[in-house]
C-alpha cells in the first residue's frame, strides 16, 4: 500500500499509526507541515472529511488496518479544473452556435460513421430531421436508400477529403464536402460534412443570368433614350458648323423629300445618312448603300435595277433583283452620284418621278417605295454647265441640300474625334494610349485634306505602331515617313537630304516616279476610274499599283 501511495503526486498523502505517529508523507503533504498537528488531532477524533480554515484544502481520512491514511486535496487545483471545464463548455457552446447558425447544412459523424450532430440548416435543405439521423449509421441510411451515397464513408474509406453530389429520398440534390478531423497521430476521429443545396444555387445562377440580361437591356434602352433625347450624340460634333448639319439632318429625317449631301471625301456623309435613316419613318426597313463611282457603267446598272434571265452573257438564269427592289420601303443611298453615267441618270430620274423600275433586259415595270438620298464631293452645278450631269435630276435630288464642311473648317471637332477614335482602339486592342499636348497641337494645325477618314486612319496607325503609352511628336514623325506627301506643321520632322551621294537603282527611281504620277492623278481626279482613264491604263491595273505602293486616296 505504501509503495502505491508514494506514486501519488497530485494530492498530499499522510500515513499515521494508531498513536498518531507519522509513518509517511509525500512532497505535497509536506507543504502542510505547519498544520500537521491540527490534521492529526482531527483524524484521531475519527473525523472522516474536513477542511482547513487557514489553507484551501479538503482532507479525507481513511482507516486501513492499524493505519490511518490522510488525503489532502489542494482547493486551488480544484478551482482551476472547474474553470477549465467551464471554459471548455463555453467554447463548445460557441462552436455549436456557429455550426447551427451556418447557412449551409453541417453534419458530423464519428470514425465509425455514426451521426453525432447536424445543424438546423441540414433539415431545411434535405428534409431529414435530427431525430431521424442523429445516432444512426450512415451505412443504414445508404441501405434504406435515404441517401444514394455517403461522402463521410467515402472519406473514411479513402482516408482523405471527398466531395460528391448526393441525392436525397426527399427529392433534394446536394453538394456534400466531407473533411476528416484527425488526432495528433493522424488518425481520423470525426468527419465534418458541408452540405449545399444545388437546386438553390442553380436558381441563383439563373436569377443572376436574368439580372445580367435585364441590365444589358436596360443599358441598351438608356443609350437609345439618350440618343432620342439628343440624337446628335451619335455623331461627334462639337463645332457649331457640324451641329447645324446634324440639326438639319434630323429635321429632314421624318419626311420623304429628296436629300443631296455635299462635302469633300471623308467628311462623314455616310454617317449623316445613317443618322437620317435611324430617325426616319423607314428605320425598320433596310438602308442600302452603293458607291456609284466604284463600279463600271454596265455593272452599276444591273446592280441598281436588276436583270432578267438572259439579259447578258453570264447572267443568272433566274434573273436577279436590283438594289432598288432590295431597298423597297427603305432608303437607298447613292454615294458619289456625280460619277453616275448620263444614261443611268435618265433611268434614275424615272425612278424618282414614277416610283418604278424596269430590270435590265425586261419590259415590265416594278413599283418601288423607296427614299433616295444622294451624296457627292463634286460641284454638280459646274457639271450641269459642262453637260456631264442632268439638270432635271439635280433638282429632283436637291430638294433639301445638306453641305458638310471639311474638317479644316471645324477644328473644334478634331480633338473630340481623336479621343473618340483612340478610345475605340484602346478598348478593341486592350491598350492605354494617349497623345501628348504637342502632338494634339500638330493635329490641330494640319489641313486634313482627307478629312475625318484621314484623321481616323492616322490615329489608328500611330496608336498601334507606337510602343509608348504617351504618343509624342517623335512617334508622329516616325509614322509620317511612310506616307508620301503627308506633311505636318512640326519643325522637327526630318526631311530628306538633297546632298545624298548614293545613286538609287533605275528600277527604284522609276517606281518612285510612277508612284508620284499615280498620287498626282488620284488627287486631281475624283475617282479611280477617272484617274485610270486619264493615265490610259486599265482600272484593275491602277488599283493593283495603288496597293503595291500603299498610296492612300
Amino acid at each position: 500500500m505504501q509503495s502505491l501511495l508514494t506514486k501519488i503526486n497530485i494530492i498530499g498523502v499522510l500515513i499515521l499509526n494508531r498513536k498518531g505517529e507519522l509513518l509517511f508523507s509525500n512532497a505535497i503533504a509536506k507543504k502542510y507541515h505547519y498544520y500537521f498537528e491540527n490534521i492529526v488531532e482531527a483524524a484521531l477524533m475519527n473525523a472522516h472529511s474536513f477542511s482547513l480554515l487557514n489553507y484551501p484544502a479538503e482532507i479525507t481520512c481513511i482507516q486501513e488496518n492499524d493505519q490511518l491514511i490522510i488525503l489532502i486535496a489542494p482547493m486551488n487545483e480544484l478551482v482551476r479544473l472547474k474553470k477549465e471545464t467551464e471554459s471548455l463548455q463555453s467554447v463548445r457552446n460557441e462552436l455549436n452556435e456557429v455550426i447551427n447558425s451556418s447557412f449551409d447544412g453541417i453534419v458530423i459523424c464519428d470514425k465509425d460513421g455514426i451521426i453525432i450532430h447536424q445543424n438546423p440548416s441540414y433539415e431545411k435543405i434535405t428534409g431529414l430531421s435530427a431525430k431521424d439521423c442523429i445516432g444512426r449509421s450512415l451505412k443504414e441510411l445508404e441501405d434504406e436508400n435515404i441517401i444514394d451515397a455517403s461522402a463521410s464513408l467515402k472519406a473514411l474509406e479513402q482516408n482523405k477529403a471527398v466531395t460528391i453530389i448526393q441525392k436525397i429520398s426527399t427529392g433534394s440534390t446536394v453538394l456534400v464536402s466531407a473533411a476528416p478531423i484527425r488526432n495528433k497521430n493522424g488518425e481520423i476521429e470525426k468527419v465534418v460534412n458541408n452540405v449545399r443545396d444545388l437546386t438553390h444555387l442553380n436558381t441563383l445562377e439563373s436569377e443572376i443570368r436574368q439580372l445580367e440580361q435585364q441590365n444589358l437591356q436596360i443599358h441598351k434602352e438608356l443609350e437609345l433614350l439618350k440618343e432620342q433625347n439628343d440624337p446628335k450624340q451619335s455623331i461627334i460634333a462639337h463645332s457649331d458648323l457640324m451641329k447645324d448639319v446634324l440639326d438639319r439632318a434630323l429635321r429632314v429625317a421624318q419626311i420623304d423629300s429628296g436629300v443631296l449631301i455635299q462635302g469633300a471625301s471623308g467628311v462623314g456623309k455616310e454617317k449623316v445618312v445613317e443618322l437620317i435613316h435611324r430617325h426616319s419613318l423607314r428605320k425598320d426597313s433596310p438602308l442600302i448603300k452603293i458607291n456609284c463611282g466604284a463600279l463600271p457603267e454596265s455593272l452599276l446598272e444591273s446592280e441598281l435595277f436588276g436583270y432578267e434571265s438572259g439579259a447578258f452573257t453570264g447572267a443568272n438564269q433566274k434573273g436577279k433583283a436590283g438594289l432598288f427592289e432590295a431597298a423597297n420601303r427603305g432608303i437607298i443611298f447613292l454615294d458619289e452620284i456625280g460619277e453616275m453615267p448620263l444614261p443611268l441618270q435618265v433611268k434614275l430620274l424615272r425612278v424618282l418621278q414614277e416610283h418604278e423600275i424596269t430590270r435590265v433586259g425586261g419590259t415590265k415595270p416594278t413599283p418601288v417605295d423607296i427614299r433616295i438620298i444622294a451624296a457627292t464631293h463634286r460641284n454638280l452645278s459646274e457639271m450641269i454647265e459642262n453637260g456631264t450631269f442632268r439638270e432635271d435630276l439635280y433638282y429632283r435630288l436637291n430638294v433639301i441640300p445638306i453641305t458638310i464642311p471639311p474638317l479644316k473648317e471645324r477644328k473644334d471637332d478634331i480633338i473630340p474625334l481623336i479621343y473618340h477614335f483612340l478610345n475605340g482602339i484602346n478598348q478593341r486592342y486592350g491598350l492605354n494610349r494617349k497623345f501628348s499636348s504637342d502632338t494634339l497641337n500638330a493635329f490641330l494645325d494640319h489641313k486634313w485634306p482627307g478629312n475625318v477618314r484621314e484623321l481616323q486612319n492616322l490615329v489608328e496607325r500611330i496608336a498601334l505602331m507606337s510602343s509608348n503609352t504617351e504618343i509624342s511628336i517623335d512617334d508622329l514623325q516616325k509614322e509620317l515617313q511612310f506616307t508620301n506627301g503627308l506633311q505636318f506643321n512640326v519643325k522637327t520632322i526630318p526631311k530628306a537630304s538633297s546632298n545624298d551621294t548614293e545613286l538609287a537603282t533605275l528600277k527604284s527611281r522609276l517606281e518612285t516616279y510612277e508612284a508620284e504620277v499615280i498620287t498626282e492623278a488620284l488627287n486631281r481626279f475624283p475617282s479611280i476610274r477617272k484617274a485610270a482613264l486619264a493615265l490610259k491604263v486599265d482600272q484593275s491595273t491602277l488599283v493593283r499599283k495603288i496597293q503595291k505602293y500603299k498610296i492612300e486616296k
